[in-house]
Formats: structure tokens, C-alpha cells, sequence
């Protein structure tokens, strides 16, 4: 991938979107531990904050709220505004799994602590 301050990987799960009262369903394409590229053909505005839930399982998502920071014909680009410790801690995992330099992981985390509630 490009040149990016956060390691990004290929994250391949379903995800419900919420934002303006309404909801739509769409994959995730790739992650890192500050946002994420949302495939979908909404038309969702820059800036526009979303709540978005991640389903790793039946019994295991990642909730966080997110805010749309690009746009492109194939779906949106979000930064991760603010997510629950449980979350973090799924995604976090799913991240390492796909990156062979966990230090590097560990420094993004610390990174993003603030963000973590």
C-alpha cells in the first residue's frame, strides 16, 4: 500500500453504517488501527460522522464511531474518531495477525490510547 503513518492490511468483513438516521450494509476492504476504506456505492459526504459495527463472528464485532475523510467511486475512506476498549482490542488482534511487525503495532496503539474509551 502507499506510504501511510499507520500499517494498513487487507480486512475482508461485513459492516453496518450508520449516519444521518440511516443504515446500509458494506464490506471492509482494509484497516489499520486509525481508519479504514469502506467498499460501498452510498454517496456519503466528507466529514460526515458515521457509527460503524464490524462483524468478526456471531459473537464478536468492533464498534467505533468514524468520520468520512475521502471519497472515491469505489466507497469512502474513514479515521476512527472513537471506539470501546473491547473494539480496540478485536481490531488490534485482527491487525496483528495480518502484520509481521507487532512493535510497530504496539507504537500505533499507544498512538491512538486517547481515542480509546
Amino acid at each position: 500500500m502507499e506510504n501511510r503513518n499507520f500499517a494498513r492490511v487487507k480486512f475482508s468483513e461485513c459492516a453496518s453504517v450508520k449516519h444521518n438516521g440511516q443504515m446500509f450494509f458494506a464490506y471492509i476492504n482494509n484497516a489499520s488501527l486509525q481508519g479504514m476504506f469502506i467498499t460501498t456505492n452510498q454517496n456519503v459526504p466528507l466529514n460526515t460522522p458515521l457509527k460503524i459495527t464490524v462483524y468478526l463472528s456471531p459473537n464478536s464485532s468492533i464498534h467505533l464511531n468514524a468520520e468520512v475523510v475521502r471519497c472515491e467511486d469505489a466507497g469512502i475512506g474513514v479515521q476512527m474518531e472513537h471506539m470501546d476498549i473491547n473494539s480496540f482490542v478485536h481490531l488490534r488482534n485482527a491487525i496483528s495477525l495480518q502484520c509481521d511487525d507487532h512493535e510497530r503495532i504496539t507504537r500505533e496503539a499507544l498512538k491512538i490510547a486517547h481515542r480509546i474509551r
